[in-house]
């Protein structure tokens, strides 16, 4: 009598395995693009201490890898490239802040706004994937200042997110920025903090002429109890003044909310335009206050 023998499917079993993680691996990355950032990361790999690969033996599983992923383990930049890209469904504003952040040494200004939002009219800035926000107005005020010397950092997390992810209302939004102001805090010593919004009413309050052109005029809010605050926004505002008498509308003092200016004596809460302003002229203004912040922290040297 011949015994028979047991059929091995072992084999079948790793094929399974390997096909199923190929497709889950896959579905992840499907909408998974590689940011623009090739000049970023050879300066990176130029600044490098130590090599990040040194030797990479192609087999089957580097050419797995690098089939799934899009990458070649024996080229670091895409490895670093694959880091910074970001999925075509989220908002790119946390990996280019990022960046952005990465490379600020001891930031004097600190921008971040509760209502990130806010938005402005007209087509996207060439050259900017963000839309129309506040939060796109942050960066472009932050690449001025530091392009004039002033170290400057952008709040990276989103009020939004906070307040969903911890079930708030979109009254409790300066409970999300407090957290983030406070945790900034912690580690640095700023000389200016900015909130940053727009206001909300029509155009021809949020607008002036200056030299045949529109410009988005600019407003201090302030909490009267924190004195030091309001003696910073007068400052400011006297710099803008001094040079562009229509381009600002003034101090606006309340007696309610705190706008997180009992934390810090250097906080400042600045509307840039409103709801009617076109994306280019805040552009336009916010090369003056860039100019004026500079000013006012020269001072302060």
């Amino acid at each position: 009598m011949r015994l028979k023998r047991k059929k091995n499917y072992k084999f079948l079993y790793y094929l399974l395995f390997i096909i199923l993680l190929f497709i889950i691996i896959n579905f992840i990355f499907k909408d998974v693009k590689l940011s623009k950032n090739e000049n970023f990361i050879n300066q990176l790999l130029h600044n490098a201490n130590g090599h990040i690969v040194d030797k990479v033996d192609n087999n089957l599983f580097t050419e797995f890898i690098n089939s799934i992923n899009n990458i070649k383990l024996a080229e670091p930049i895409t490895i670093l490239d694959k880091v910074f890209a970001y999925n075509k469904e989220t908002n790119i504003t946390q990996a280019f802040n990022y960046i952005q952040n990465s490379v600020v040494d001891n930031p004097r200004v600190y921008i971040y706004s509760t209502h990130p939002k806010e938005s402005f009219l007209g087509e996207k800035l060439e050259g900017y994937e963000l839309d129309n926000t506040v939060i796109l107005v942050s960066i472009l005020l932050q690449e001025k200042l530091n392009s004039e010397g002033i170290a400057t950092i952008v709040e990276e997390r989103s009020a939004d997110e906070y307040i969903k992810k911890n079930n708030l209302s979109y009254d409790q939004s300066y409970q999300a920025t407090r957290i983030f102001l406070k945790d900034q805090l912690k580690n640095n010593d700023f000389d200016l903090i900015i909130d940053l919004h727009r206001d909300a009413v029509p155009k021809t309050t949020t607008t002036t002429t200056i030299d045949n052109q529109e410009y988005a005029k600019i407003m201090f809010v302030n909490n009267v109890n924190y004195k030091e605050n309001v003696a910073l926004a007068n400052k400011l505002n006297n710099i803008v003044k001094d040079k562009y008498p229509t381009l600002t509308r003034g101090i606006y003092n309340k007696y309610v909310d705190s706008f997180n200016q009992d934390l810090s004596d250097k906080a400042l809460l600045i509307e840039v335009g409103g709801n009617y302003n076109t994306i280019d002229e805040v552009v336009l203004t916010v090369d003056i206050l860039a100019d004026a912040i500079k000013e006012l922290l020269n001072e302060k040297s």
